[in-house]
């Protein structure tokens, strides 16, 4: 067995690889084309994927005593449901060809989780039978978050986004929505703290989240801000150490009133933090005028506009968008009240699936995702938004608490 053991620990090296370069995938490595950026995203996800799907027939081949245990299994069925309604959209939708390719990109996360996660466990039980999940997925944000401190320093034109007329810049740059970069570097955080519970390899630790937090600061985002806190305060409560909670109420009371007139009040404008930058008036807007003309079905997967010539809403009282800035908005809009029901029980059983687990560590990991996963849900793309990682995270979760390993004979 320990020589089982020694000789698959490439695997888990292979599977960093692949989350950091699936993670990567989201990223417009190349800006200033389109066409460029759109092959490279596309043709990553799907060589991953068969990457992944090959290399988890060939294991199983060699490990045909191996099996895998399902449970939970309404989580995944109501997901399922939620996609063949997206699939069903088609024929409503007032923008098909967008609604395909989201489509399209929403199956192939689910095929890449699926098959992933299942290498995953497989690897697990062929190394040292322990979860490495929240290993695998702190090293690989760690990896992300050195590339974008040294892009800053090697071209800040490209990685930096000027805002505020140029009074506010934010990590993210045009690669990377900078709120999207900002829950990225909180989801590693979270796993990070689940790392530090084990009380091994601290100064690993303490520098993957040093490097989390600074890409989190650059990015000047205020939900993912308001993640990390939620986040930290909950592991602060769980430890055993007093010193630690005194401490950190007393570095709380120094550091709190700078990040928020630097981070939540960006030049002195309170306005627009109480509108949450336009988005109050624009949900307002697409609930009054766009949600009674489709209420049961909505627009079609991911599309929020009533006209067929057009993919964005023209809110009367803000902007002009083609997503909603709401994960469970976008939902209302573009599946009606059928697919918000759906989601919102899919939701609920993943909840409870967690909640069951008799893995606490994997538990643990799980809520600590979601607190970033569901502000930033409320802010931006979200789970069940346009295609972007925060879906990736959330398909990953749900199958945490599905799939698990069975037995293995060597």
């Amino acid at each position: 067995m320990e020589q089982v053991k020694k000789s698959y620990r490439w695997l888990l090296v292979i599977i960093i690889i692949m989350m950091t370069l699936r993670i990567s995938s989201y990223f417009t490595i190349f800006p200033s084309s389109i066409g460029v950026t759109r092959v490279l995203k596309v043709g990553t996800r799907f060589l991953l994927s068969g990457f992944c799907f090959f290399l988890i027939m060939n294991l199983r081949r060699r490990h045909k005593h191996f099996s895998f245990a399902y449970e939970n299994h309404l989580s995944g069925i109501f997901y399922l449901l939620y996609a063949l309604l997206g699939v069903a959209s088609i024929l409503w939708s007032t923008d098909v060809g967008f609604t395909v390719l989201q489509l399209l990109m929403l199956m192939e996360s689910m095929f890449f989780v699926w098959a992933f996660y299942h290498l995953l466990i497989l690897g697990e039980s062929l190394t040292n039978g322990e979860s490495a999940f929240p290993k695998i997925l702190a090293i690989s944000i760690s990896i992300i978050s050195v590339a974008f401190l040294v892009g800053l320093y090697v071209d800040p034109s490209t990685f930096y986004r000027d805002t505020h007329g140029g009074a506010v810049s934010r990590l993210g740059g045009f690669i990377i929505n900078p709120n999207e970069l900002g829950m990225l570097s909180v989801v590693g955080t979270s796993v990070i703290y689940v790392r530090m519970r084990e009380k091994t390899s601290y100064f690993w630790h303490i520098l993957f989240w040093i490097l989390c937090v600074s890409v989190l600061l650059l990015t000047q985002s205020r939900s993912s801000l308001g993640a990390f806190l939620l986040v930290t305060a909950m592991f602060i409560l769980m430890s055993e150490s007093a010193w630690l909670k005194i401490g950190s109420v007393s570095v709380a009371v120094v550091v709190l009133p700078i990040l928020i007139k630097t981070i939540v009040i960006k030049d002195g404008n309170v306005g627009e933090v109480m509108s949450m930058t336009g988005r109050l008036p624009f949900w307002s807007d697409l609930i009054a005028f766009g949600f009674p003309d489709r209420p049961l079905l909505g627009f079609g997967f991911m599309s929020i506009s009533d006209s067929p010539f057009t993919n964005k809403f023209d809110s009367i009282h803000a902007y002009a968008a083609s997503m909603t800035h709401n994960t469970f908005v976008q939902v209302l809009i573009n599946l009606g009240l059928i697919g918000a029901f759906i989601c919102i029980v899919q939701m609920v059983l993943t909840f409870r699936g967690i909640g069951k687990s008799k893995n606490p560590r994997l538990k643990l990991a799980a809520i600590a995702m979601l607190i970033p996963l569901l502000i930033n849900s409320a802010t931006e793309f979200g789970i069940f938004g346009e295609a972007n990682f925060g879906i990736y995270f959330y398909h990953l979760v749900i199958l945490m608490f599905i799939v698990s390993k069975k037995e293995i004979i060597a």
